[in-house]
């Protein structure tokens, strides 16, 4: 007489139990480089955010053949900032209205990026774009920097381009700041 062999179909419960604190210990080393990465990929989305403001005030100042300003406002510490644009002599982006061209606003802040601060003085400070070929003086530049510290710079050379560069090499897949 043959005995036919049952098989097992399925898991034990115990294969069950070692699979989930498998699972639970991987996730547990994943989770800090997980966040790590999306606090760079917030300040990066930032700085692209805020170099694009630029480049679109210097085609603004030549388009209209008029002194554009952009405007960096910064409260709290960096906590609360934004740009606002303008052709009048001033604006305030932090109210409503207030930073407009054409009757349109044009402002980007920190309510699009919760963890990203703004580094600077808590004033406010204008890039003057001007009406011939968009330039600007001096070299100015605008640091953002993330909860984990780390940090991404807009840089607007006198001839009104705006580039990104990372001051500490914190920010990967931009050139260090000179």
């Amino acid at each position: 007489m043959h005995r036919k062999r049952s098989r097992q179909e399925g898991f034990t419960l115990i294969e069950l139990m070692v699979t989930i604190v498998v699972f639970g210990i991987l996730l547990m080393i994943a989770v800090p480089s997980f966040t790590s990465m999306m606090d760079t990929v917030r300040v990066k989305r930032a700085g692209d955010a805020v170099n694009a403001f630029m480049v679109n005030a210097k085609s603004e100042a030549i388009k209209r053949n008029a002194t554009v300003r952009a405007i960096v406002q910064v409260a709290d510490s960096g906590a609360t900032w934004c740009v606002g644009m303008t052709t009048a002599a001033s604006c305030d982006c932090l109210t409503a209205g207030s930073c407009q061209i054409d009757g349109a606003d044009r402002i980007i802040s920190n309510s699009a990026y919760k963890s990203v601060s703004l580094d600077g003085p808590d004033d406010a400070h204008a890039f003057v774009f001007s009406a011939l070929r968009g330039t600007v003086t001096g070299n100015e530049t605008v640091e953002l920097v993330s909860e984990n510290d780390v940090k991404l710079n807009v840089v607007v050379a006198p001839t009104g381009r705006a580039r990104l560069c990372s001051p500490d090499g914190s920010a990967g897949g931009y050139a260090t700041c000179p």
